[in-house]
């Protein structure tokens, strides 16, 4: 019961998290491609691409450090967790060193690898180095997120990130209203984001681990390599990861136009919202499902994991239908200070429902992820994901190369190939390796889908009687479905016990509020 409690306060604590980034996202993006235009705007994700290309060197250590932190701190081994804490942070300093030395080769001649108009290549390239001098405030700050991940308190650094949030939009407001607008803005007010994140995490990491500190000799090259044997096979799908969505922007560059990299980096920034988000759930659940395994082994993980699968699915599905029946309503309001004609708002609403779909797979087995992590048995889902995403390259290639579907080819071959390997081989990869029958996940993963289906259908009846004339009407009428689908949402997914214990937890919450 008492984790349950802490999980749905950190899961409520993210929601403030998704609410400040959907904020962001809804006024920032049209902002500054009003200032800058589509093509200048692409370039500012692809920066943020290019920076996830160069963190793949970080990911052998850094994908299994909270979870071996969490193993021998919740197992009273401190001095060993403290051993995996220090390594990992001496490590991420030397990568980084390395990292900042490869990137500052790359922006002196990047514009023989990227097309690039030639009055924005100064301001793209200051670009990309704020965004890698960016990276590395994020990995040295990376091991600064395991006290609570640890502890289960995952809420301090859904805080942190809100206030580092508020930070970037306000700076990025401040910028492009009272100096001449420029491509690095962005880039710079995200790495001042980033800067608060790291001493915000610095000062939950002193509150929650009192007796950890940076010492050399705790350093323990031995703990370092079982990170590395151990996250080598999270690399392998971080990289499949990359094949299959991250090298849309730069596919988008390559073969067909910086505008339409543009339009599609547009189309990605409201499921972009909703993904970041759901990054947010991920770490809170892989915390709870690393707790269960280090008390109870297998005992208690698929009823875990099952459960996480269920608050996805509840706090994700109402936003999903909403982005899928009043997308395009949304996206003419949104845009309508731009100057696009209706066959490419059309073209803009398709692009976000092809990357919205390739998000609410990822959603509704996202606790299943979190499973291979937290019994460290990620070989098989690695292998799969990195066979399907060769297969997704290759796919797109040959559709570029031998028919017109352009950048719907890049939009729609990964969530094509990642659906069907997300939502039918890795739950029962999942199911198999806990020796339970094929089907135990495919069944909660048929109820979002078919939740998600009844909340679309009840949407599009409503919609029959709205108008959005106004933002104001618009954000009425959303806000009354959106209550009555979160209603039907926990009709519909909970069962009567589950119904019965969050009622319990909520009243306990009220009640202790009002003391």
């Amino acid at each position: 019961m008492q984790s349950r409690k802490s999980t749905l306060i950190n899961v409520f604590a993210a929601l403030i998290t998704l609410g400040v980034q959907m904020f962001i996202s809804f006024w920032l993006s049209p902002f500054v491609v009003g200032k800058l235009g589509e093509e200048a705007y692409g370039f500012i994700n692809l920066a943020n691409n290019f920076v996830s290309y160069a963190s793949l060197v970080s990911v052998a250590i850094n994908s299994m450090a909270c979870r071996y932190i969490s193993i021998e701190y919740n197992s009273g081994r401190i001095n060993e967790a403290k051993s995996y804490f220090c390594s990992v942070f001496i490590a991420n300093c030397f990568l980084y060193g390395l990292i900042l030395i490869i990137s500052i080769l790359f922006v002196w001649k990047m514009e023989l690898i990227i097309n690039i108009t030639p009055a924005l290549i100064q301001q793209v390239k200051l670009t990309f180095l704020l965004s890698f001098v960016n990276m590395g405030t994020s990995l040295i700050g990376t091991v600064y997120t395991a006290a609570a991940f640890t502890t289960g308190k995952m809420h301090y650094n859904s805080l942190v990130q809100i206030i580092s949030n508020v930070v970037k939009s306000v700076f990025v407001f401040v910028l492009f209203m009272v100096l001449p607008p420029k491509v690095y803005y962005l880039s710079l007010a995200t790495l001042c984001a980033g800067l608060i994140t790291l001493w915000g995490n610095y000062e939950v990491t002193k509150k929650l681990f009192i007796d950890f500190k940076i010492e050399k000799n705790y350093y323990s090259f031995f703990k370092l390599k079982r990170l590395v044997k151990s996250g080598f096979w999270v690399l392998i799908s971080n990289i499949s990861n990359l094949l299959l969505n991250g090298l849309d922007l730069l596919f988008s560059n390559w073969f067909i136009s910086s505008a339409i990299m543009g339009r599609l980096s547009l189309a990605k920034q409201i499921p972009l919202a909703l993904s970041n988000a759901l990054g947010v759930f991920s770490n809170i659940f892989s915390s709870a499902l690393t707790k269960v395994f280090a008390s109870n082994g297998n005992n208690k993980l698929i009823d875990e994991a099952n459960a996480q699968l269920k608050i996805l699915t509840v706090f994700f599905t109402v936003p999903y239908a909403g982005i899928i029946v009043f997308g395009y309503d949304f996206l003419l309001l949104w845009l309508r200070n731009t100057n696009y004609t209706s066959s490419q708002f059309l073209e803009i609403y398709v692009l976000m429902i092809i990357v919205l779909l390739d998000i609410i797979i990822s959603t509704y087995m996202y606790s299943i992820h979190s499973v291979f992590i937290a019994i460290d048995k990620v070989r098989i889902y690695s292998i799969t994901l990195f066979v399907s995403s060769i297969v997704s390259i290759f796919t797109t290639l040959a559709l570029l190369k031998f028919t017109n579907l352009g950048v719907y080819a890049i939009a729609g071959t990964s969530t094509l190939i990642l659906g069907f390997t997300h939502g039918v081989i890795v739950p029962a990869c999942a199911a198999r390796l806990l020796n339970k029958p094929l089907w135990i996940f495919w069944k909660t993963e048929i109820q979002s889908w078919t939740s998600l289906i009844v909340i679309c259908i009840m949407f599009f009846v409503f919609k029959k009687i709205m108008l959005f004339p106004d933002w104001t009407h618009f954000f009425v009428n959303i806000l009354i479905v959106a209550l009555i689908g979160y209603v039907f949402e926990f009709l519909l997914i909970f069962d009567k016990n589950e119904k019965r214990e969050l009622i319990q937890i909520l009243k306990t919450k009220v009640a202790f509020n009002n003391k």
